[in-house]
């Protein structure tokens, strides 16, 4: 690649890191808020089992085995694995970044 080429690639890459940490933020938000909701419903049925008296050792199960909750913690699930994909997302553009501006380098040292 030439010069102007790489330096335009570059700048591709740049864009695509922006792109990237907007992303990354909007997936943050996601993830509190699935997570924030999970917990919330999950406290609700386990206060609910404390005073209809169920086994202290069985409601974390039947926690996780109730449909809502169990949906629930799909969906912060969900949100986590795609918040660490933009996570990796931004780490892999970050690393094209420093290999493109390496070469750039190289190219003007060399001239």
């Amino acid at each position: 690649m030439e010069s102007f080429e790489l330096i335009q690639y570059l700048q591709n890459k740049r864009r695509e890191l922006s792109h990237a940490l907007s992303e990354s933020k909007k997936r943050g938000i996601a993830l509190a808020d699935a997570e924030r909701q999970y917990k919330k419903e999950k406290a609700k049925f386990i206060a609910k089992a404390r005073i209809e008296k169920v086994a202290v050792t069985l409601i974390g199960d039947l926690a996780k085995g109730h449909p809502e909750i169990s949906e629930l913690r799909h969906k912060r699930d969900v949100a986590k694995v795609l918040y660490w994909n933009a996570q990796e997302a931004i780490n892999v553009y970050k690393l094209e970044c420093r290999l493109v501006e390496a070469q750039i380098k190289r190219e003007w040292e060399d001239a």
